[in-house]
């Protein structure tokens, strides 16, 4: 086989298939919603820009996650892209220590900024969200908001997920190019 062929699969297996995706390096994110102790949260690569006018993000979510249900009941959520010295966060959110529910909120600074939805302080950038609508979609139900409140901090670095391990950016100049 050439370098540029490439094997065609007539059935991609599930475990195949999760291997090949941790070549895909991701942002990690926490989606947050609900309030006090009905909060819930969960770590997420699978959550991006949709547009930029009017302002919207989408993010994916198992319909199996706890966080699930309480975001749709809700109507609103966050989208907290985690800073690169937030791997315990994003493990916590994971649930890699066992936690779960309003619990995982705790010792992290979370607020709130117009929806009620919880916001992590110290994030690269967190983006506060009414749903806009849902679809779908096999075990997933792919969420779109509408951007009400957007939070920046802009010395941060973004915390990566790739080849099934979190990292960072290092060298990756993080200045906006001027105009």
């Amino acid at each position: 086989m050439s370098a540029h062929e490439h094997a065609v699969l007539k059935h991609v297996e599930t475990a195949a298939f999760r291997t090949i995706l941790r070549s895909v390096a991701g942002s990690v994110s926490i989606v947050a919603s609900g309030q006090g102790p009905d909060r819930r949260g969960l770590t997420v690569t699978a959550a991006t820009s949709l547009c930029v006018e009017p302002p919207m993000v989408l993010a994916c979510i198992n319909r199996n996650a706890e966080a699930h249900d309480v975001i749709l009941r809700t109507g609103a959520f966050s989208w907290n892209v985690l800073a690169a010295d937030q791997v315990r966060l994003a493990e916590r959110f994971a649930a890699m220590d066992g936690s779960k529910g309003a619990s995982r909120f705790t010792p992290a600074d979370w607020h709130d900024l117009a929806t009620g939805a919880p916001v992590l302080l110290h994030s690269v950038c967190s983006f506060d969200c009414r749903i806009e609508d849902t679809l779908q979609v096999s075990t997933h139900t792919i969420i779109m908001g509408a951007v009400v409140a957007q939070s920046h901090n802009h010395d941060k670095r973004p915390l990566i997920y790739a080849a099934g391990r979190f990292g960072s950016l290092e060298y990756f100049d993080l200045a906006v190019p001027e105009k």
